[in-house]
């Protein structure tokens, strides 16, 4: 994962997943991690990952996204 990076994570799952929906429409890769403990719900985040060279592109369009 070199060439990944953070987007964003969050506490629920469906805003990682609507975030991610939006952005593959755009033609942007995007991985999610999901690193919240399946025993507490409550403990953990959702992490998005996109390629390192479109992370511009990928803030510009998450800043579009109503979450």
């Amino acid at each position: 994962m070199n060439n990944w990076v953070l987007l964003s994570a969050y506490s629920q799952k469906y805003k990682a997943l609507m975030l991610v929906s939006a952005l593959e429409e755009k033609g942007i890769e995007c991985k999610i991690i999901d690193k919240i403990d399946s025993a507490f719900n409550f403990l953990g985040k959702v992490e998005v990952y996109v390629r390192q060279e479109n992370v511009v592109r990928a803030l510009y369009e998450k800043g579009n996204i109503e979450l």
